[in-house]
């Protein structure tokens, strides 16, 4: 084997007794698929060097069958599991938002106009407010998604040298995202941080507030109006 071929599979080892380890115990297929990657590891560390490369093959192979399945393991917490709930929550937030959109109050294609919204001030705070919340959803899945990386820390650096495949490229997705946004915003680091991500969602959320607040003001005089147009000898 050629150093690069070494390096390789020492990786696929690695990997492959960290995942065998985290096999439930109390499962029996659990307890099938650790003992049979263990044995495969045993062969391939103690076999000669001149007759390795069969072993050591089937074991890279082995671990890498097993890594593929990993989200259908036998094991409390599968590798990468973390990154699940992100994905359907930026699936939601994927999708095309027109005004309107995220909350979906109005039938496709009857969402109030701009005509609409100078006739009505209220429609542009509603608008307003929808924007307001949406980013907060936004920055939570963000940070979501930098809390998921730090909890599978382990297995990303296991894995970084495999092939990509469907879960990473959408991990890798969502963590792009989070750059993106540091960067649009002015709050660029080197890699994305549960502590900065925790700065930029309350900034977020203090401006969500100021909407809110803003929102409010404007009823309360709506209604100091209205009760004042009815009070006794008001001007009709």
């Amino acid at each position: 084997m050629t150093p690069e071929d070494v390096a390789s599979f020492e990786r696929a080892l690695e990997l492959g007794k960290e995942v065998a380890a985290g096999l439930a115990e109390h499962d029996v297929l659990g307890r099938w698929m650790a003992h049979h990657i263990g044995d495969l590891i045993i062969r391939a560390e103690t076999t000669p060097e001149a007759d390795a490369d069969a072993i050591r093959s089937e074991t890279a192979t082995a671990v890498l069958a097993l890594w593929n399945q990993r989200a259908t393991l036998p094991m409390p917490n599968p590798p990468l599991n973390a990154f699940e709930p992100v994905f359907k929550a930026l699936e939601r937030l994927s999708e095309p938002q027109n005004p309107w959109g995220f909350y979906r109050m109005f039938p496709r294609g009857h969402e109030p106009d701009q005509d609409d919204v100078v006739a009505v001030p209220l429609l542009r705070n509603a608008l307003v407010l929808e924007d307001a919340v949406h980013r907060v959803v936004r920055e939570i899945v963000v940070l979501a998604a930098r809390e998921a990386a730090d909890k599978e820390a382990k297995w990303l650096k296991l894995s970084e040298h495999l092939e990509e495949d469907e879960q990473r490229v959408a991990r890798d997705a969502v963590l792009e995202l989070a750059r993106t946004l540091a960067m649009y915003t002015g709050d660029a680091v080197a890699e994305p941080v549960v502590e900065a991500g925790h700065s930029k969602l309350i900034t977020t959320l203090l401006h969500a507030e100021a909407q809110l607040a803003e929102v409010r003001r404007v009823l309360e005089a709506r209604r100091s109006r209205t009760s004042s147009d009815g009070e006794p000898g008001a001007p009709a």
